[in-house]
């Protein structure tokens, strides 16, 4: 029900831009003939209906073509809010020229609306797929020796599906390993949401090596394909799944917890209790979202791992993920002996770019505090 709302919602949005589009584009060539304001019209609602067509056929049927309909169909509404943001800056510079008395020429208008949007696609889409490593060190109160200034990884919605395959995550696994982790922990959003054609899942994974193991807990997304289906596509592979569990590794208590959309989440009662949780001992805790912050500083968690706001994704979008996940929109933050890690993720949702931010692997180097 909550997928079915914010597929609504943002589709009367992205029909609302698409509007919008329409009278910029008839404005800003100068077409006044009612023949051509209606061709040009055709076209764009195809575009927009080809959201809604491309996502229903990918759902349906898992193919080289509606793979890339989708792709395509997605790398449009990027480049749409793109050309949103460049007629901001137009309007902005027309202000500014306005003030000290200069006009902004019709070709420069095109040039900036045009050549901006384009750049700033591509430049989203080489941000998207090319990974790059985040550093942090972190200070934890006694932890054990066998993890001092050993090396973890995080990554997080890295959503395995009709657009991330297995050529990308072959490439995000070689990096990882590069960094010769001691454990790997994927926090949620392994999987895009849709069932298709998983069968090149095993390999990879299987190449993904950390001596202390490779832990991962379930984020929104994989709720929407289904734990049941998720944990059958990792049969097999070194992923251990926390599925609101526990584990202790030698001194350090890791724990895992499933994507809620409960709004009153107990993190103590439905969780912590349950699992054996001890405070005196040192924790990491893999949480897809970074909510419930209040009662994760509570319960004395150390480290929490989250991801899930995708850094915004795409510019301006960055401050609206900040707003609406009350500061913690991406970084690391720390109060007194609890530390938050918030990563924008290695892949991305909807338009496969990434205008704010980039595709991201966290290493940390855990020390004892």
């Amino acid at each position: 029900m909550m997928q079915l709302i914010f597929f609504s919602v943002s589709l009367v949005v992205v029909l609302f831009g698409h509007i919008i589009f329409w009278l910029i584009i008839i404005k800003l060539l100068g077409i006044f003939s009612l023949y051509y304001q209606v061709i040009i019209g055709a076209v764009i609602v195809f575009f927009f209906l080809s959201v809604i067509i491309s996502s229903y056929l990918i759902h349906k049927w898992d193919n080289f073509l509606t793979r890339w309909y989708y792709i395509l169909s997605g790398f449009w509404v990027g480049l749409l809010i793109n050309f949103g943001l460049m007629a901001f800056v137009i309007l902005i510079i027309k202000l500014i020229g306005w003030k000290f008395d200069f006009i902004l020429s019709n070709f420069y208008i095109k040039l900036i609306f045009f050549s901006g949007a384009g750049l700033l696609s591509i430049w989203g889409i080489s941000n998207a797929w090319i990974p790059r490593v985040k550093e942090y060190e972190v200070y934890i109160k006694d932890l054990p020796a066998a993890w001092n200034n050993k090396t973890v990884v995080q990554i997080s919605d890295v959503h395995l599906g009709p657009v991330y395959r297995k050529h990308f995550l072959s490439r995000v696994i070689n990096e990882i390993n590069k960094l010769q982790p001691k454990a790997v922990f994927i926090t949620g959003d392994l999987f895009d949401g849709m069932e298709g054609d998983f069968s090149w899942l095993k390999y990879p994974l299987a190449k993904l090596k950390a001596d202390k193991g490779i832990y991962y807990s379930f984020g929104n997304h994989d709720q929407y394909l289904g734990f049941k289906r998720a944990k059958q596509l990792l049969v097999g592979n070194p992923v251990k799944i926390l599925d609101n569990k526990l584990e202790e590794v030698e001194g350090l208590q890791i724990i895992g917890i499933n994507y809620s959309f409960d709004k009153y989440f107990d993190l103590h009662r439905a969780i912590l209790d349950k699992a054996g949780y001890d405070k005196a001992k040192p924790s990491i805790l893999l949480f897809h979202a970074p909510k419930d912050i209040n009662q994760a500083k509570q319960a004395e968690i150390d480290l929490q791992l989250s991801g899930h706001t995708h850094r915004g994704q795409l510019f301006p979008f960055n401050w609206l993920a900040k707003i609406t996940h009350h500061g913690y929109g991406y970084g690391l933050f720390q109060d007194g002996n609890f530390n938050l890690i918030v990563t924008s993720g290695v892949g991305t949702w909807g338009p496969p770019m990434k205008t704010i931010g980039h595709s991201e692997i966290v290493k940390i180097v855990l020390k004892t505090k």
